[in-house]
């Protein structure tokens, strides 16, 4: 860079030289980005993609069982929508630290930033278990709540966690491949659905403009999956990070778990308190 370009740097903050700059500090390195570049463009592609056994089976078995602690006299969904045998648990951060790895997943977290590069935190984080006799969800976007006209640039990026065996008979995700791309507002009539069935540790992330569902239960035994939101650090979060995961409870956190709930500041400028970073408000 020319020194009269970094003397506007620092001159000017809100200079795109400076934006740029600022956009370069991410969870994931370039090389940790660089392999999973394969992967990235199957997201890319296809709107979804599945990485197998990204944890395995002794954490796996961890996770099952705080949940089953978590869930314990959790009432079941009250809409068609979010399943009438359907358990949901969320602001996750605040409740256990068992998700920390999940959450912060080195290869999750590069193929997110890579897909939507940019700064990235957590919108929501939240438990789905599917009980048996669950029925299948209509298709659905989850990046609708941003009023933004399609196609647009991604925005955020799902995923879902397997914790027990995703199959087509207990429910796993079923998706609409390359759906992200279209500017309809409803599935394609003759849209080929795909069944994303996975073992468990494995994690499936998808554009949050792809259509997808959750798939009935015909199964006796529930399916428990574990969802993490991710978005760009300029949008609004879906959980209110800030009040569900307060400075008491932030700051006994490890500090990439804070910048991802939000307790940073993103863009140069978004997220100051008193024109000094949140995380000030984490120190003794």
């Amino acid at each position: 860079m020319a020194s009269k370009e970094l003397a506007e740097v620092d001159i000017n903050p809100f200079s795109p030289e400076s934006q740029s700059i600022e956009k370069t500090k991410r969870f994931s390195t370039p090389g940790e980005r660089k392999q999973v570049s394969d992967l990235t463009e199957r997201l890319r592609r296809n709107g979804y993609v599945i990485v197998e056994r990204a944890i395995n089976l002794e954490k796996v078995k961890a996770v099952r069982e705080e949940f089953h602690r978590l869930h314990k006299g959790l009432a079941k969904g009250s809409s068609e929508f979010g399943g009438f045998q359907t358990e949901r648990l969320y602001n996750l951060v605040a409740r256990t630290r068992v998700l920390d790895e999940l959450l912060l997943h080195t290869d999750v977290l590069a193929i997110i930033e890579s897909h939507l590069d940019d700064q990235i935190q957590l919108s929501i984080s939240s438990s789905v278990n599917l009980l048996p006799g669950e029925t299948a969800q209509a298709f659905h976007r989850d990046d609708g709540y941003y009023p933004i006209a399609r196609p647009h640039e991604p925005l955020s990026v799902n995923t879902m966690w397997a914790i027990d065996d995703f199959t087509s008979d207990n429910g796993a995700t079923m998706v609409i491949p390359k759906s992200h791309l279209q500017a309809d507002e409803h599935p394609l009539s003759d849209a080929a659905i795909e069944i994303a069935e996975m073992p468990a540790g494995s994690v499936m992330l998808w554009d949050g403009s792809l259509f997808h569902a959750g798939g009935s239960n015909k199964t006796k035994q529930a399916r428990l999956g574990i969802t993490n939101i991710y978005c760009r650090a300029w949008l609004r979060q879906q959980e209110n990070q800030f009040l569900g995961v307060p400075p008491a409870v932030a700051k006994e956190l490890e500090r990439p778990l804070q910048k991802l709930v939000g307790y940073w500041v993103a863009n140069n400028f978004l997220g100051y308190l008193n024109e000094s970073s949140p995380s000030l408000l984490l120190k003794d």
